[in-house]
This record gives structure tokens, sequence and C-alpha cells, in this order.
């Protein structure tokens, strides 16, 4: 088990240019400490509180949705909201089980040295280690990718977030309104499971109190559920966006580093004229050195990526493709109102949004690594004596080594994608089919 120290990061990683607003975020729910917090064991309880509270409102989702709905538009809504929580319900309890996994970092110096931490307040580490080494050594055409890496970053999440946010303040207004000006539309789950009335927004996506009539439970429940729902869903999924976005940040100056072949990075005082062609030998040797190093810690970072990832992944890659086609389904048969309409397709935009993050990134990962081997040939190759173009050879070769992430059984890509969607639309026909017939 993980002790609370090991949870533990500096004050200064709180700021990194890339994982700033998530860090901040997840200090908040308690899943990661700064070293300068004067009881870090709260957060400690804090996380384990959020981690719990969320299994708790997706089991109680899940035990309306298996009582079955009448019309299908009634519940469709509902289901989605319930398979939503059940995806980011395994992610939470992943990422709370893996802060507990060991992460081998090698250093290939001249001696190999190993240590342990925990997997991903490791990951949180390296990454902002590496960050603050590019900030220092970068030149301006880094410096250049790391400021666009953050712009995209930021991008990104507001592109989750906005969605989700929106949504749940519409269902927080309407609670409000109908609770001071209409307390019976709300108040009223007598009728409700009677199939006299219809639940407001919020009670429709949290039906909380259909299964315990009481006001913390019916009423707060489901404002506490809609608040862990509209942060947790798009927080999780745009940080993994950012570590992948890290990868490939670190490839792309990789790559520019391997062309260019800088012996000057070294040593920026030295005066290439005054070198003898065995130092300047030794120092494209260091090169390669350094290069092949850097690689491999890529390739460990990934492995461990993957590792966090590929259980919720492999859920969202089963689950969002059979509650699209349900949700086009809903659409195409039911009766749905206006506001229906609108929360179907910001679960849609959501889903498929979730989906796109993981394979489009993995897929920019996996070309960017493809491009080393075209990086070494891209260098100055033809003026190194024979044996460094031999040297080099080995090296092309084992960048050549392929990349690729997977969740549990399937590959993580942009054609996996399209499988997804066609998989998803050739469900929704049968299911239209077998409708019409």
């Amino acid at each position: 088990m993980f002790k609370v120290k090991e949870l533990l990061l500096r004050k200064e990683t709180f700021n990194d240019p890339i994982f700033s607003t998530h860090l901040r975020c997840f200090r908040w729910y308690g899943y990661v400490a700064s070293e300068e917090q004067l009881r870090p064991w709260v957060s400690l309880f804090r996380c384990t509180f959020f981690t719990a509270s969320i299994w708790v409102s997706c089991a109680l989702m899940l035990a309306r949705v298996f009582r079955g709905y009448e019309k299908l538009n009634d519940g469709a809504t509902s289901c989605a909201t319930a398979v939503q929580y059940f995806a980011v319900s395994i992610a939470t309890l992943n990422a709370y089980v893996q802060r507990d996994s060991e992460y081998i970092v090698k250093s290939l110096n001249n001696i190999f040295k190993m240590y342990f931490i925990p997997g991903v307040i490791a990951l949180l580490r390296v990454a902002h280690e590496d960050i603050c080494h590019i900030i220092i050594e970068a030149d301006e055409g880094e410096l250049n990718l790391l400021t666009s890496t953050q712009f995209y970053t930021r991008t990104i999440t507001l592109m989750l977030w906005v969605p989700s946010v929106v949504a749940g303040l519409i269902a927080y207004t309407d609670c409000i309104y109908r609770t001071l000006f209409l307390p019976r539309s709300v108040f009223n789950v007598a009728e409700v499971r009677r199939g006299e009335e219809q639940p407001i927004l919020l009670f429709q996506l949290f039906p909380f109190g259909e299964l315990c009539d009481n006001f913390v439970v019916g009423y707060l429940g489901p404002w506490y559920a809609l608040g862990l729902g509209i942060t947790t869903i798009p927080l999780w999924h745009t940080f993994i966006t950012c570590l992948m976005k890290y990868v490939n940040l670190k490839l792309q100056i990789l790559n520019k580093r391997v062309e260019e072949m800088d012996i000057y990075r070294f040593n920026a005082l030295q005066m290439r004229e005054y070198l003898t062609d065995t130092e300047l030998n030794h120092w494209r040797l260091k090169l390669f050195k350094e290069f092949v190093r850097e690689q491999l810690k890529i390739r460990e970072f990934v492995q461990e990526l993957q590792n966090l990832i590929r259980v919720p992944v492999m859920a969202d890659f089963i689950i969002f493709s059979v509650l699209m086609c349900f949700l086009f389904f809903a659409l195409l048969i039911g009766t749905p109102s206006k506001m229906d309409y609108f929360f179907m397709f910001i679960y849609l935009f959501v889903m498929a949004g979730i989906l796109w993050i993981y394979h489009w990134h993995a897929t920019l990962i996996v070309e960017c690594h493809d491009e080393l081997s075209f990086a070494y040939y891209s260098c100055d190759w033809y003026n190194f004596p024979r044996p460094l173009q031999r040297m080099l050879s080995f090296v092309m070769m084992h960048a050549q080594r392929p990349l690729k992430m997977r969740a549990l059984l399937v590959d993580l890509n942009l054609r996996t994608f399209i499988d997804i969607v066609r998989g998803a639309y050739s469900y929704f026909n049968l299911l239209r089919s077998s409708h019409l017939y």
C-alpha cells in the first residue's frame, strides 16, 4: 500500500506549462498533494471519498436503469448518464490503484540505475522534470514547440469541458428555478413513480429519488453527482490527452535534434574548426548515445502510460460504441423533447470526442516515432567516417522498432476509431431493421 508522502509533488510541479490546470483540480480531489500541505493525509481521504462517491452514484443510476422504462426516450438520457459514470468510475478506480504501481525508470548512464515510485505520480514527476530540462536547454524552435503544445492542450481541454459545464449549468438552473417558483414540479416523486408526472431535468439524469424518496438522497444527491460528473469526466480524459501530447512533444524535439546533430549542445563554447577528427567523432558518438537513451526513456514512458489507460479505454471502446448506437436509435423512434435532443447530442459529442482524442493522439505518437529513423537519415551522415556510419546504421535499426499503443485487445489508432463508428452504425441499422419488421 502506498504512503501519503509518496503522493506528494513539489510546489513548482503545479505550475507546469502543460499539466498545471489538471494538477490543481487533482489536488482539490486529493489524487495528488503538495509537499507544502500541512496535512497531506487529508488529500488521501478526499481521494478515497470522491472515488467511492462516484461508484455509489453509478450504482444508484444503474439500479434505476435496470428497473426499465415504459418509453425508450424516457430512459435514454438516464441510461447515457449511468453508462458515462460507469466508464469514468472504471477510470478513476484504475487511477487510484495505479498510484501504487511500480514504475521503473532506467537511467542509461555509465551505470544502470533503477528506482521505484508510484505509477501516476511517477509519470507526473518524470514529465515535469523533462519539461524543466526542455525549458533550460531548448532553442527557439523547441520553445515554440512547447508553446504550441501548451496552447493545444488547453484548447482540447476547453473543447471537452465547455459542453459538460454548459449541460450541467442548464440542469442546475432548471432545478433552482423550479425549486423556488414551481416546487410541486420538483417534489413529486410519488407521481413520477406512478407515471403521472415527468421528473425535472436534474432528476431525469439522476433518478435517485425514485429509488429512495429522501431529501438528502433524492434532492441533494443529484446535485452532488452532477457536480462530480461535469468535472471528473472531462478532467480525467483531458489529463491523459496532456500526457499523450507530452510524449508527442518529446518525439518532435528528439527528431529535430537528430536531424541537426549539433555537437555544440554539449559545449556551446567549443569551436568546430579547432576540433580534431577524433574529438569530433567522440562528440558525435556521444550524441548517438544521448539520442538512444532519450528514445528508450520515451518508450518506457509510453509503456507505463499504456498500462495506465488500457483498461479504461477498452471499457470506453465497448461501452461507448453500444451507447452511441442506442442514442441514435432513441432519437429515431422516440419522441424526445428539445431538452432531450440537446442532452443526447451533448452525450454523443462527448463520447465521440473521448474516443477520438485517445486514438488520434496515439496515432500522432506512433507516426512521430516512425519518423525518427528518417531523421537519422536526414543528418549529414555522408560526412561521417566509416565506423560512425556503421554505428548510425545500427542506431537507425533500433529506431525502426515499432511502437504501438494498445487497449488490451485493440490498437489505439484512427483505423480503430473508424471501426468503432462503423460498428455503432451497423448496430443502429440492425436495431432499426428489427424495429421496422
